[in-house]
């Protein structure tokens, strides 16, 4: 299963967590690029710093 073929609700859900927990500042942009890379990892993805 590719990244890409992730339930839409599912990457709405952690886009919607991700806002959420950034907007508490409990979340800072390099922390939350660690999670990303960590969930795409398993499926064989990366994230890259753009």
């Amino acid at each position: 299963m590719a990244v890409s073929e992730l339930n839409e609700d599912i990457q709405d859900q952690i886009c919607d967590l991700l806002e959420n927990l950034q907007q508490i500042e409990k979340l800072k942009n390099k922390d939350m690029r660690i999670l990303l890379d960590k969930i795409v990892r398993q499926y064989g993805g990366k994230v890259v710093n753009k």
